[in-house]
């Protein structure tokens, strides 16, 4: 008879044991990798390709709550990312919560936030990054990304289908994506939450009297910019092909911002106008009744970011909204530009998703 027992609560105990690995089965989301084809991005100068990569992060309950729809995080990548940026660690020194699946399981586990489907676009373009807008050289990203994608969620995924439940997100390039998405489009985001947003303004590290600006004057070719290993030389050329493209221009395509005149560098039309159009902080004004429209804006950055821009032009989107009366919040953290996003005090984990959470799971 004690043997017996023994064995039954043996047996008990590997039910229990089953029981709880299949639990926490259950509460793993996964990811989807995927392409989707852009008529937004075909037969462009550049040769982009309009096949893009999608990963996509579904919840939990997604494949056993068959009838549940889900709000949904739009996550854009920065310059010279793209989607599977966000499906490695970004440093080996955070450990755990250090992708995308890693953060949403353990929150979702955890009770720190809700179940939300999480889209990430690949966006990079032959030059390094799209800057999310619509351009004749490289395409009409803000179409594909507004318009496509979130067309292609909504009928295919079981989305929450109205802008209440949809954000916007993105670091560097994606944060000046995800402000200038959603002050252009809140009929489609209601949210917008920006992490080091290169909000491309002049200012900081960044000015017509850069070295490295002169030195694109004097380019040939893509491999003469490569052959420097210098960010913002050939960043320059990407930002022009987003924010001045000229079509009849090779062989970058665009027209610059700033020439050289008796030995100084000064502005240049059309581009330099061009390029403050693009500019977040110029667009305050002209998109005012829309961002007063949108449920939350914030956006972050780093005291030592090691492009000094970014946290100089940020105090600036901020003090502009304010003074247009826009509710939002921005603040500035010890760290640089990617060093505190992940791990368990991660940005992300503690401030980004719990922020969409709060505003749209109703």
């Amino acid at each position: 008879m004690k043997f017996q027992s023994r064995a039954v609560k043996l047996f008990a105990s590997f039910i229990v044991l089953i029981l709880f690995v299949a639990g926490l089965h259950a509460q793993t989301g996964k990811i989807i990798r995927e392409k989707l084809h852009s008529r937004s991005l075909e037969k462009t100068v550049t040769g982009e390709s309009a096949d893009r990569n999608l990963s996509i992060y579904l919840p939990p309950s997604y494949e056993t709550s068959t009838e549940k729809r889900y709000p949904v995080i739009y996550l854009l990548h920065g310059i010279g990312d793209t989607d599977e940026t966000f499906l490695r660690p970004w440093s080996d020194k955070n450990p755990g919560f250090a992708t995308v699946q890693e953060v949403m399981n353990s929150g979702i586990g955890a009770g720190k936030f809700g179940e939300m489907i999480v889209v990430m676009p690949d966006e990079k373009t032959n030059w390094f990054g799209s800057f999310y807008v619509n351009s004749t050289v490289t395409g009409n990203w803000e179409d594909f990304t507004v318009h496509e994608l979130v067309e292609y969620m909504d009928g295919k995924y079981r989305t929450l289908a109205n802008p209440k439940n949809r954000g916007i997100a993105g670091h560097s390039m994606g944060g000046y994506g995800a402000l200038t998405l959603s002050m252009k489009h809140p009929e489609v985001f209601s949210a917008a939450y920006a992490m080091n947003p290169a909000i491309i303004d002049w200012g900081g590290d960044l000015t017509i009297e850069s070295p490295a600006l002169e030195f694109v004057l004097g380019a040939k070719s893509y491999d003469d910019l490569l052959k420097t290993g210098d960010l913002y030389k050939m960043g320059v050329i990407t930002l022009a092909q987003a924010f001045s493209p000229n079509p009849q221009k090779p062989p970058f395509f665009v027209d610059l911002p700033f020439k050289k005149v008796n030995g100084r560098m000064v502005p240049d039309e059309p581009g330099f106008t061009r390029w403050r159009e693009h500019s977040p902080i110029r667009m305050v004004v002209k998109y005012r009744d829309n961002l007063q429209k949108l449920s939350g804006i914030r956006f972050d950055s780093g005291y030592s970011d090691e492009f000094q821009f970014i946290p100089v032009n940020c105090r600036a989107f901020s003090s502009e909204l304010t003074n247009n009366g826009i509710d939002h919040r921005f603040e500035e953290y010890n760290g640089d530009h990617r060093n505190r996003l992940w791990g368990e005090k991660g940005r992300f984990y503690n401030e980004v998703v719990p922020f969409f959470w709060t505003l749209l799971k109703n």
